[in-house]
């Protein structure tokens, strides 16, 4: 319920803007000031996960995203519209966010058996992924309605959020005291130091961020292929609907990858299969044959954070698994900001056909890396 929350608001912020300020600018403001607040403050966040009581945290969060969304619904509801509240609202949302993200992840590892951990990581990969493609015509037909409904429903979706993590009986961890741990920097960088050393880890979020990047460019390749086709707006909301499905999908069959699967077999056919999708590219026109491409790409992607996430859950002691989460999703994430831009700089200046041969290759690359790489086989 609150992923599908959150996917909801997350669609409706920048339409609203544009609808209030006739602003794309503003809009695209909004999504940097959610980018990057949780950016600057994922690894500060798993510092205070392994310090404060994680069932506190998360009610906590929950609670005041709630209020946080309620607040901005009732402000349209009134008919007023202020861009710096949408600004303080959008830096909450991802501040709490990226606190309750870690906490609840330690807080898996409480309420399972320790051979159950990975498959109840992959299964929360789920959960998230079905909501993020619910989410957006959700969000759609809830702002039809009324401005305000996507995020009444986002706060409602807290409440319940919240009443789910009250009623758990089981303790979800308290964070140690590592006030000996040395200055505030050095505990910032445990999660870091943990990763390191572990061959597995290391090279698998490397391997992830670099996959990261290509990713992140390859929805702007794909529509601007599709455009160049005289795919109509109508088509292009379809080929990329197609593409969240096989995300979904991916993530619906993740528990079952996981458990049946060595994690080389599984990292290393998703490499392969989005090099096959990304030079298929080439030979395609239609764009809904370009978005079951794109599905092709994503299909194993959950499997693989699952994977890496899991691999956390059931290493990382209680006192770091907090850092241990926010250092691992910022390594894997940091060429999430560097791919649209690459991409769009790359078709400007070589064209699409050229963009996605090199992508291709890169794909390649990363495919035979995770395929022949030891640090993948530990």
């Amino acid at each position: 319920m609150s992923n599908l929350g959150i996917s909801i608001s997350s669609f409706a912020y920048p339409l609203v803007v544009l609808e209030a300020t006739g602003s794309p600018v503003r809009a695209g403001v909004v999504g940097s000031v959610l980018a990057g607040t949780a950016f600057v403050l994922r690894l500060p966040a798993g510092v205070l996960v392994d310090r404060w009581n994680r069932r506190a945290i998360l009610v906590v969060c929950d609670g005041a995203r709630a209020v946080n969304a309620a607040a901005f619904a009732l402000a349209l509801a009134l008919g007023h519209f202020f861009f710096a509240q949408v600004l303080v609202v959008a830096f909450f949302e991802a501040a709490l966010g990226v606190l309750f993200g870690p906490a609840e992840s330690a807080a898996v590892r409480r309420v399972v058996r320790p051979e159950q951990i990975r498959e109840a990581v992959a299964q929360n990969q789920s959960r998230a992924a079905v909501s993020g493609v619910v989410g957006p015509p959700l969000g759609g037909a809830l702002l039809a309605v009324a401005r305000p409904m996507p995020f009444v429903a986002d706060a409602v979706s807290y409440l319940v959020s919240l009443a789910c993590i009250a009623s758990v009986r089981t303790p979800l961890g308290v964070g140690g005291d590592d006030a000996r741990d040395g200055g505030f920097l050095h505990r910032l960088s445990a999660g870091l130091r943990w990763i390191w050393p572990r061959p597995f880890l290391r090279t698998l979020l490397l391997w992830m961020l670099g996959m990261g990047v290509v990713f992140s460019g390859m929805g702007l390749v794909i529509l601007v292929i599709a455009r160049d086709h005289g795919a109509s707006p109508a088509a292009l909301g379809a080929m990329f609907a197609i593409t969240g499905v096989g995300g979904a999908l991916g993530a619906l069959a993740a528990p079952a990858i996981v458990r049946r699967f060595r994690p080389v077999v599984v990292v290393s056919a998703c490499g392969w299969l989005a090099t096959a999708a990304a030079f298929g590219l080439l030979a395609v026109h239609s764009a809904y044959v370009l978005g079951g491409l794109g599905a092709a790409a994503f299909v194993l992607a959950p499997a693989v954070n699952a994977i890496a996430f899991g691999t956390i859950a059931e290493q990382a002691t209680d006192e770091l698994h907090g850092r241990a989460t926010s250092a691992a999703i910022q390594i894997a994430a940091l060429g999430g900001p560097l791919g649209p831009v690459l991409a769009g700089v790359l078709l400007g200046a070589l064209g699409s056909p050229t963009v996605v041969i090199a992508y291709g290759c890169v794909l390649g690359a990363l495919a035979l890396a995770a395929t022949a790489t030891k640090g993948l086989r530990t």
